[in-house]
């Protein structure tokens, strides 16, 4: 997105969802990511976005983190206040705000 206020957080450890007969973290082909991403003006960051493995950037993605995890967060002048960094994740991830099923 362009006008993106969410990057990559490669201070936080991708999160590998397999399957095998059932979602898990521990065996089968993976299946789905949980991407750690951080606001441009947050220090730490708490939020997730969902990758399936039928996505284009999947492969990329687990590239990424082999390559840059662990990394030290990046400084921030002045962190956004909580609402702020709310409506920019609703904004820049709307599939990611869908409750389950919707």
């Amino acid at each position: 997105m362009p006008n993106g206020r969410f990057f990559l957080d490669f201070t936080r450890k991708l999160e590998v969802i397999k399957w095998f007969g059932v979602r898990n973290r521990y065996i089968g082909p993976a299946v789905d990511l949980l991407v750690p991403v951080v606001h441009e003006a947050e220090k730490s960051g708490g939020y997730v976005i969902g990758v399936n493995v039928g996505d284009p950037y999947f492969r990329d993605l687990r590239k990424l983190w082999r390559t840059h995890f662990p990394s030290s967060p990046a400084t921030v002048r002045q962190e956004a206040d909580g609402l702020k960094i709310i409506a920019d994740f609703a904004t820049q991830f709307p599939d990611d705000c869908q409750p389950p099923n919707a």
